[in-house]
This record gives structure tokens, C-alpha cells and sequence, in this order.
């Protein structure tokens, strides 16, 4: 297995990565985003799909990416350090936690990741999964600390209350907004563009950074790509798999239809 993270590479280099959610969790389709050039492929293992701690998930997932020559971004449904661990022991390089409250909570995940931590050992095990090529890998402990990526979902109001703190857990990689949950939690639901949820998003966005922290959003218009990308976002998820079969074939049955 390729022991690389061009996500990770990308975003510390200040680069834009862009990424599309695979729903079917289908190893053909993660592997056809990467040859259409797809930087990173959203798998969201909070809301749906298989149970992540079936290791063997990730087998075809991670060579299905690798193949296709494309990074995964795997959500997890939480940050308990088992999973964490069990996840980047199969293969995975990027893991993004949901609904965090505290800056504890994000330490303990991303101590999870490492080997070493703030010179110290960390809370990750060595196993011999595919992460270390079945054990055969060299340099297996130190590249794993330099290529892992753990971001997190600001999607709560307790997490953009401690925002500061949780912004200076060491080795943080990045911060995806979410305005759906945030909307909830601000009392207006299915209100992403109500005026007090865009004031903190942007609040949000500013205090990322600010602390020098990659953030990331949903965008699927290309002028509102265009405009986050203006804005300092580096990590854009801009449609995936089936919002692409309902748009593409749902616009030509119509446009049949309608001739006929």
C-alpha cells in the first residue's frame, strides 16, 4: 500500500483538494472518481453504510483508491480511539469526526492517530494491517505520524463555544463546517443561509484561520466553489455519486419526455 497522503500534502502546502461522496460505497465508483482527477472521495460511515469497525470494509475501499489514484475521507460515526485506531490500521489515511463538544474530546482523537505525541508515546498500536503493507513496511511508525490526518466537524454550539481550544489541539489537521447540524443547534432548522448561522460560519471560519487550520465545506455550484475557494476554504466536497446519477439522468429522461 502506498504509504502517502497527498490530502494531507496538499492542504500543509496550502493547496485546494477537491473531493465527491461516494453513497454506494462502491470500490468502482471511488475508483472512477480518482481517474476523473477527484482528490478525495467522502465516505460517511456516520450516517450510513457499513459498520467501520469491519476491518475488512476498507480492503477493497482503500485499493479501490489507491488504484484510481485518489485519497479517502472517511467520517466516522464518533471519536472513541478503538475505531480510530482500527480504521487507520485497515488503510485509511483521513478520518473526520462529527458533532464534537470539547477540546478534550479532539485530543483524545488525535492522540489516537499517533505513535508519538508531543514527544510522548501516543495512543495508536502497532498492528499489521494493510496500513503497514501485512507488516512489511519500513519506517512504519514515523510515516504513519507524518502522512495520518484527523479533522473534525464544527457542527455544535458547545464546539464553537470552546472553538479556541479545540483550534489548539496539537496535530489537528482541519475543520469542515457543517451548517445543517449547526442550524439545528442554533434553533433554525433547514435554515442553513438564516442571517445568525451565516454570522457564525463566518465567525467559525475566521478563528480557523486565524490559527493557521485548513477548514473545509459543501459546495456543488461552481460560482459558490469558486466564491469558498476565495474565501480560504481548502477542502471542498462538490457533489457525489448519487446527486450525479439524479441530475445527469433525471435531466435527460426529462428532455426524452418532453420531445416525445
Amino acid at each position: 500500500m502506498d504509504q502517502s497522503n497527498s490530502l494531507r500534502r496538499t492542504i500543509e502546502d496550502g493547496g485546494i483538494v477537491y473531493g465527491a461522496r461516494a453513497s454506494t460505497f462502491s470500490p468502482t465508483v471511488i475508483e472512477v472518481f480518482g481517474q476523473l482527477g477527484v482528490d478525495f472521495v467522502w465516505l460517511d460511515f456516520e450516517h450510513m453504510g457499513p459498520s467501520p469497525y469491519d476491518s475488512r470494509v476498507f480492503e477493497d475501499l482503500t485499493r479501490a483508491a489507491e488504484a484510481g489514484g485518489t485519497e479517502l475521507l472517511v467520517r466516522l460515526p464518533s471519536g472513541d480511539p478503538p475505531l480510530i485506531r482500527k480504521v487507520l490500521d485497515a488503510g485509511v489515511r483521513n478520518i473526520l469526526i462529527p458533532r464534537v463538544d470539547s477540546a478534550e474530546e479532539v485530543r483524545k482523537a488525535v492522540e489516537a492517530t499517533r505513535f508519538v505525541y508531543e514527544g510522548r508515546p501516543g495512543e495508536r498500536g502497532k498492528a499489521s494491517g494493510r496500513s503497514s503493507n501485512w507488516g512489511a513496511a519500513d519506517g512504519y511508525i514515523e510515516t504513519e505520524d507524518d502522512e495520518v490526518c484527523l479533522g473534525v466537524m464544527i457542527e455544535k454550539t458547545t464546539a464553537v463555544d470552546e472553538l479556541d481550544d479545540i483550534l489548539s489541539v496539537p496535530e489537528l489537521g482541519f475543520v469542515f463546517i457543517g451548517p445543517s447540524d449547526l442550524s439545528v443547534q442554533m434553533g433554525h432548522p433547514h435554515e442553513k443561509t438564516h442571517p445568525e448561522v451565516l454570522e457564525t460560519i463566518e465567525e467559525i471560519t475566521d478563528a480557523c484561520h486565524e490559527a493557521d487550520i485548513s477548514t473545509g465545506v459543501i459546495k456543488t455550484d461552481p460560482d459558490e466553489i469558486e466564491a469558498a475557494v476565495d474565501h480560504g476554504h481548502q477542502i471542498l466536497r462538490v457533489g457525489g455519486d448519487l446527486g450525479s446519477i439524479k441530475a445527469t439522468l433525471g435531466e435527460r429522461l426529462t428532455t426524452i419526455r418532453d420531445d416525445n
